[in-house]
């Protein structure tokens, strides 16, 4: 006789606000799918056009916004054992809500994705009540108090990998898609793209912003080599997306986080910097016959990693690891 999935009588609450949602939509469809009793609740508003499960939206007002949270949270208090919270904010006073959701048995975890943690007071409140703390990159391992395990961002790899377009296109192009200027270093990009597209008119040079995510998949189908970010020290979503379909991905991989994952001599990204970012740009436009071979490693490492029924599997485990 089959064992009982205990966690099959539990709810989850998964939320986010901000760039992201996609990976976390993803592997929540995974569960949802498999019969778990989970939501996806977007607060406030959600960017791009983002799919979500129930999207909660505040007033202006600050006050008037305050009593909408704290309306929302014991509306929805009772329903919810285990409680993913994907960004450093709640419902209202943050350390209030923790106190709460901790005195009430319910189980906590909290996926840290990025700047967020630049908040040391709010980072050091949720490691401290979190019964288990996730990040998406080892770029954060530096910056937080504590943290349980890496979990790589999520994406639907099979179906991202049917949506590139046979490229028949006279020119190369150069795909840069930043959701934040200033982190993704578009003022380096946008620099370089400018001086060499003076000395190679066969290439397009492209910067794309504020697109749905369906728009942004089409754009990135016709690139050749995505451009992911040049600051953070680690790769996005984004770039994610384009080793799913089999792109040449270029993004800056701070050495001193490889030894945090156990994936990084497997990374098909080429390891670049503002420094060496314009000579490595060239170089690539040089030698075209390179990106197959980059294309195919892209594509194994998104099935190996990003695969969403994998990450699914990896966060099934933290809400599991709650109820042994």
């Amino acid at each position: 006789m089959k064992k009982k999935d205990p966690l099959k009588s539990k709810r989850i609450f998964v939320g986010f606000n901000s760039a992201g949602t996609v990976g976390i939509w993803n592997f929540t469809r995974v569960l949802k799918r498999r019969g778990y009793q989970i939501d996806f609740y977007g607060m406030g508003k959600i960017r791009f056009n983002m799919p979500v499960d129930f999207l909660l939206q505040f007033s202006p007002n600050r006050y008037l916004a305050f009593f909408q949270r704290l309306k929302y949270f014991f509306k929805i208090l009772s329903k919810y054992d285990i409680w993913h919270f994907n960004y450093m904010e709640v419902f209202f006073f943050y350390p209030l809500n923790l106190l709460i959701l901790k005195i009430l048995g319910k189980k906590i975890v909290c996926t840290f994705r990025g700047s967020e943690v630049r908040l040391q007071l709010r980072m050091k409140i949720f490691c401290y009540f979190a019964d288990k703390i996730v990040l998406t990159g080892p770029f954060l391992v530096k910056s937080v108090d504590r943290y349980d395990v890496i979990i790589p961002y999520a994406r639907n790899v099979r179906d991202l990998m049917t949506k590139v377009d046979k490229l028949d296109h006279r020119k190369l192009v150069v795909l840069h898609a930043p959701s934040n200027l200033k982190i993704k270093g578009t003022f380096y990009i946008e620099k370089v793209f400018k001086h060499l597209s003076k000395s190679y008119s066969q290439v397009e040079f492209k910067i794309v912003q504020g697109l749905s995510h369906e728009v942004l998949l089409h754009e990135m189908a016709q690139a050749d080599i995505v451009v992911d970010q040049l600051l953070v020290g680690w790769y996005g979503g984004l770039a994610a997306e384009a080793m799913a379909m089999g792109k040449v991905v270029m993004a800056f991989l701070d050495p001193t986080c490889f030894r945090f994952v156990d994936f990084s001599s497997e990374l098909p990204i080429i390891n670049t910097n503002i420094w060496t970012f314009k000579r490595d740009l060239e170089k690539l436009i040089k030698h075209p016959e390179d990106f197959k071979q980059l294309g195919v490693e892209g594509e194994k490492f998104a099935c190996k990693f990003h695969d969403s029924r994998k990450i699914a599997e990896r966060y099934l485990k933290i809400y599991e690891a709650n109820y042994e």
